[in-house]
């Protein structure tokens, strides 16, 4: 399972319901990578302004330093699903940089970022499915289907 533990201001900051993007982000990777995920990711604000960054703490536990300079939706999830893709090549494939990038070329066709533009290319697809899952819950909890209710 990854589980993303947003700090209080990325909470009131994004409004994004974590849990739910946990459960997507779950979902989605286990089915294609064909195996169990468990990895804990500690969501904060990046002190950086323009800058996200993901750092590997310890053993199945990350940290991402999330930009909030930009607060446009799609740029939120986009960074976050970046980010994300940084922690499963760790997790999954032990791939994780070690080196500082001399230039900005070097830097951008580097196959770790390569690979996480990919995924930050889900975007678009990965909003929608989350608008779609509250959707989802919206209608669920307004036809009270969390219980039968007997006649009276």
């Amino acid at each position: 399972m990854i589980i993303l533990e947003p700090s209080q201001g990325v909470n009131t900051d994004t409004e994004i319901n974590f849990d739910l993007v946990s459960n997507l982000l779950t979902t989605l990777l286990e089915y294609k990578h064909k195996r169990k995920i468990n990895i804990r990711v500690k969501v904060h604000k990046s002190r950086h302004k323009g800058i996200s960054y993901c750092s590997h703490t310890k053993g199945n536990e990350y940290l991402i330093n999330l930009d909030m300079s930009n607060k446009k939706r799609k740029y939120v999830f986009g960074t976050i699903l970046h980010e994300i893709r940084h922690c499963i090549q760790n997790e999954l494939f032990r791939f994780w940089p070690v080196k500082v990038m001399r230039t900005w070329k070097d830097y951008w066709y580097s196959p770790e970022e390569v690979d996480a533009r990919k995924f930050e290319a889900l975007t678009t697809h990965f909003i929608k499915s989350y608008d779609a899952f509250i959707t989802l819950h919206t209608i669920f909890d307004k036809k009270k289907l969390n219980k039968i209710e007997k006649n009276k």
